[in-house]
């Protein structure tokens, strides 16, 4: 919205800057706001679909319900442009039914059946202000954190007349389903990335992978991860010590699921503070200790603008390697993560801790130079796919 205080949006489509201000009312002024069923299910092999929070966004489950309960404990029953939101746990997650099927949706979900434009409205509740009110409103002393039919109903909505609203939705609409589009493209990659770490990397008890490129058909050999990587521990560092800028200090936090992020909220160290080398490009960061142990051991490679130096930190811990793209692949195979489930220690409110004396002591297998060079570039095709 404007700064003048008018309901009058920054951006608008060119047939509408000139126009009205847009209306505010209370969302149970402008639709009717609908609980799921309190009843636990008697779920069946077939009959009505029954939808739950974690169905929110493919509105799509296998569980079913009879007819019979269906018509008993729903009178007002979901319809094409609709809206589920999630009201319970992640709560304002909006999604819109857009086919004529009945459907089943439990307590954690609320039904929305707007007089507004559908997809204006559930590009509305997804707005910076909308998630704002429902989280004023939301119940944070309960678990899973919830928020009441009553309090939904209460948000206030701003809208513009009918027309707006339809090019506004629309306009959303497309992008959900480019985003969709992606996303169904960003995990069958993926997927393909695992199965390939599957099939690349030799099983437990053998020496040789079950899938190799052509003229590769030495056994691997048996060798302690220190002769791959050389590890080093991260700054140990006096917070009196950080400044405004200087070097940058990679933390967990710049790990985003195997990929190397630069982050708005890194912090940075006076450059005369530092007493262990800077990282170089294509090392590969771990994080060795973390309040969460399922966070601890995840990796990616370093990749920074050549203008900037950085360190990594005190809970982190930095392999070096001659074939960083091979290394970096192994760490996601399946010996890393069974590594990790008998190695890491936390639990019982301790932090999850990687400690590097038994990670460079880990026996593995890997095959020759060349053989190593080929199967990195490959993951690295991959993973830039996927960053993409």
């Amino acid at each position: 919205m404007s700064k003048t205080g008018k309901l009058i949006p920054k951006r608008r489509f060119g047939g509408f800057i000139n126009d009205n201000e847009w209306k505010k009312n209370f969302l149970h002024e402008i639709s009717e706001v609908y609980d799921g069923t309190h009843q636990t299910p008697n779920y069946t092999k077939a009959g009505i679909m029954f939808l739950s929070v974690e169905n929110i966004k493919t509105l799509h489950s296998e569980k079913f319900i009879s007819k019979e309960a269906y018509e008993k404990d729903f009178k007002i029953k979901p319809e094409r442009n609709d809206i589920l939101m999630t009201r319970i746990g992640d709560i304002g997650t909006a999604n819109i039914i857009k086919y004529d099927i009945p459907i089943a949706y439990y307590v954690s979900l609320a039904l929305i059946k707007a007089k507004l434009n559908a997809y204006f409205l559930k590009a509305n509740i997804t707005s910076p202000y909308i998630q704002a009110e429902l989280w004023k409103r939301t119940l944070h002393i309960a678990f899973p954190k919830k928020i009441n039919k009553s309090e939904i109903e209460n948000v206030l909505v701003k809208y513009p007349d009918r027309k707006e609203q339809i090019l506004i939705g629309e306009f959303f609409k497309k992008l959900d389903a480019l985003i969709q589009t992606q996303q169904k493209k960003l995990e069958k990659t993926k997927t393909l990335k695992s199965a390939y770490l599957a099939e690349m990397f030799p099983c437990d008890g053998e020496l040789k992978p079950h899938y190799r490129f052509q003229c590769f058909n030495e056994v691997w050999t048996k060798n302690l991860f220190y002769n791959l990587a050389n590890i080093r521990r991260g700054l140990t560092y006096n917070p009196s010590h950080l400044t405004n800028d200087g070097i940058r200090i990679l933390r967990s936090s710049n790990i985003d699921e195997d990929r190397f992020i630069i982050k708005d909220d890194d912090i940075f160290i006076n450059e005369k503070n530092v007493n262990i080398p800077v990282v170089s490009e294509n090392d590969v960061l771990i994080t060795a200790a973390n309040g969460s142990s399922r966070l601890v051991g995840k990796h990616a490679l370093i990749s920074l603008p050549k203008s900037q130096k950085a360190v990594h930190g005190g809970f982190m811990l930095l392999a070096t390697s001659k074939q960083p793209f091979f290394t970096n692949a192994l760490l996601s195979s399946n010996w890393y993560r069974k590594f990790l489930n008998v190695y890491i220690a936390g639990g019982n409110g301790s932090i999850g801790n990687l400690n590097k004396k038994t990670i460079e002591n880990q026996l593995i297998k890997i095959p020759s130079t060349k053989e190593q060079t080929k199967i990195g570039n490959f993951f690295k095709l991959l993973d830039k796919k996927i960053a993409l």
